[in-house]
């Protein structure tokens, strides 16, 4: 694939980067093209280094990666899209060749260049709040938090990143919302955020976000919902409600009453265009829907969807209780 001088001289630079994304899933050929013209590096580092993954269990290749960054001469800054980076904040011991310890810090205090070198990172997943680095990628669109404990750090989270579009929360501890001045902040302004989902968490702590998302949240999705935390989420519907076009809800544990809520509970989704609730088996969705809905379970115009063991059951337009 190495063009002749007079031949790269008469395709524009254009040409050559639609060719190389072609090959956007060869990274041999990638790897050999990067040696072949200067001019072609940035396009073959793109498809190289989309993302970047650094574990404090691999420490050594973690801190060569971040003193590549911070080389002049590095091309895989631009390139890098998605940083993940668990245990940001995991103590770290550093030895003196005698063995003494010099020294204990933090995984992403081994790494000062992340935050320095990472340009374009639209993507990002962490473990926890490492501060410096959050409030250092202004860029970030999509933020996975893994296992943090989910409440007002939430707040200076969704802060620090002007322009996240989608948060997604895995398996977080929640300090539930009692009420407060959370609404009275000074940092009351609309944000970009737009999606949030939740999975295998509590949703206690959804007070804390009503602040932050009540202008521009259209998607919601929350996995493994259990009975006795559905007022929270009626109250969030409460504020939030008016703006959502999709809400997607999967059911932890399967109890008829909770059917009979679900009208209520979505009355505020004014706007819903699709309603998705998820069961682990067909049998669950009928034993959900036992008792049947008093009345449609969703605004006139919404499409629902009945998923069990991840095929769709019933789609309809009507009620809950005509699907099943």
């Amino acid at each position: 694939m190495s063009p002749s001088s007079s031949s790269s001289q008469l395709l524009p630079p254009e040409l050559w980067d639609i060719i190389l994304d072609h090959l956007h899933d060869e990274r041999a050929t990638l790897l050999v093209s990067s040696l072949v013209c200067r001019s072609w590096v940035p396009t073959c580092r793109l498809h190289l280094f989309p993302s970047l993954s650094l574990s404090p269990k691999h420490i050594p290749r973690a801190v060569s990666i971040d003193a590549l960054l911070a080389n002049p001469h590095s091309t895989i800054r631009s390139a890098v899209r998605a940083l993940s980076l668990p245990g940001a904040l995991s103590p770290i011991q550093l030895y003196t060749r005698n063995g003494s310890i010099l020294t204990t810090s933090t995984f992403a205090a081994l790494l000062p260049n992340l935050a320095r070198h990472l340009p374009l990172v639209t993507e990002l997943a962490l473990s926890d709040y490492p501060w410096p680095l959050l409030n250092s990628l202004k860029t970030v669109e999509r933020l996975t938090l893994t296992g943090v404990c989910a409440g007002p750090p939430l707040l200076r989270v969704i802060d620090a990143l002007p322009l996240l579009a989608e948060l997604t929360l895995e398996n977080v501890t929640a300090i539930p919302y009692r009420g407060g001045n959370c609404r009275n902040e000074k940092l009351l302004l609309p944000t970009a955020l737009q999606k949030l989902s939740i999975r295998g968490s509590s949703i206690a702590f959804l007070g804390w976000l009503e602040s932050r998302f009540a202008h521009n949240l259209t998607a919601l999705s929350i996995d493994t919902l259990v009975s006795h935390e559905l007022h929270y989420l009626g109250e969030y519907l409460r504020i939030v409600g008016g703006t959502l076009h999709e809400l997607e809800l999967a059911f932890f544990d399967v109890d008829p009453l909770d059917a009979l809520a679900l009208p209520t509970l979505i009355e505020p989704c004014t706007n819903l265009k699709i309603l998705r609730l998820h069961f682990s088996s067909v049998g669950d969705a009928h034993a959900f829907f036992a008792f049947g809905v008093q009345k449609p379970c969703a605004p006139r115009g919404t499409c629902i969807e009945i998923v069990a063991e991840g095929v769709r059951i019933a789609e309809d337009l009507g009620t809950l209780s005509d699907q099943i």
